[in-house]
């Protein structure tokens, strides 16, 4: 039997963000994983309106087609456990946008604020360069203000179940950084545009390669040894290693369709 959101026949963002506050909040609480939940030993039935829970924030404007789901532990902590920006591409289809998923009780790196306390839009406009160091020190990745929870192929999932709502054989995934892509590679994702660019990138960290020798100690984010990981790859991509800017990729997922790409064959994450 279809549930009742199935039956309403859904084709995409704008046309959820005018339903009803109480239906539209149902959909988009589909894109939090229960797996999730368990771990952060909340219960779904909390985070409904009528429960009056200030766990979730949902920003769903109704002239919008995006919507920003934001999961808290407690009404009072500074950063959501986690946080989705899902939207409509220019192709018509979805697209996720943003995930970020923190665990609350370990340790925050500022990495988020620059030192005159602006907005460093998780370091892609402007860097905390001391807070960063702090966080690659501490196994995080660019972008990271805290430890992640390993629970990003349960929020994909969600993600799918959310786009078979939509009736779409498949969304887009905007890599943020490049430890994401290799993320999103090893959970299915194939690529729309970039994948040449990742694999150019590859050869650049092998040994010989141009990016293997600027690997040269100028800063602790271009050390040598980064190029083994995925993480340590992303600090100097950040840290302007490349010639030009991190951008011009974008993967796609598909349901139960794994792409079967690698770009960084046997690397650690």
């Amino acid at each position: 039997m279809k549930s009742r959101l199935d039956a309403l026949g859904l084709d995409g963002l704008a046309e959820i963000n005018v339903l009803p506050p109480g239906v539209r909040e149902e959909v988009y609480l589909r894109l939090v994983p229960d797996r999730l939940l368990a771990i952060l030993a909340l219960e779904r039935h909390i985070l409904r309106s009528e429960s009056r829970s200030p766990l979730v924030r949902i920003t769903a404007p109704d002239e919008a087609s995006w919507a920003r789901v934001e999961l808290r532990t407690a009404a009072d902590d500074r950063d959501p456990a986690l946080l989705i920006d899902v939207g409509t591409s220019a192709f018509g289809v979805p697209e996720l946008s943003l995930v970020q998923i923190n665990d609350p009780r370990s340790p925050r790196f500022a990495i988020d604020r620059d030192e005159d306390g602006l907005d460093t839009l998780l370091g892609t406009v402007r860097r905390n360069q001391a807070e960063e160091r702090r966080a690659m020190a501490a196994g995080l990745a660019p972008g990271q203000v805290r430890r992640g929870l390993r629970m990003l192929g349960a929020v994909l999932e969600a993600m799918d179940d959310f786009c078979r709502l939509l009736g779409q054989e498949f969304y887009l995934v905007e890599p943020l950084f490049y430890h994401s892509a290799i993320l999103y590679e090893r959970r299915g994702c194939g690529y729309v545009l970039g994948r040449d660019r990742m694999e150019a990138i590859h050869q650049g960290f092998e040994p010989g390669g141009e990016l293997h020798r600027r690997l040269d100690d100028s800063s602790p984010f271009r050390r040598g040894g980064l190029e083994g990981t995925a993480r340590g790859r992303s600090w100097a991509i950040h840290d302007g290693v490349l010639d030009g800017p991190w951008d011009g990729v974008k993967m796609f997922r598909a349901p139960d369709a794994p792409a079967g790409v690698s770009t960084f064959p046997d690397g650690a994450y």
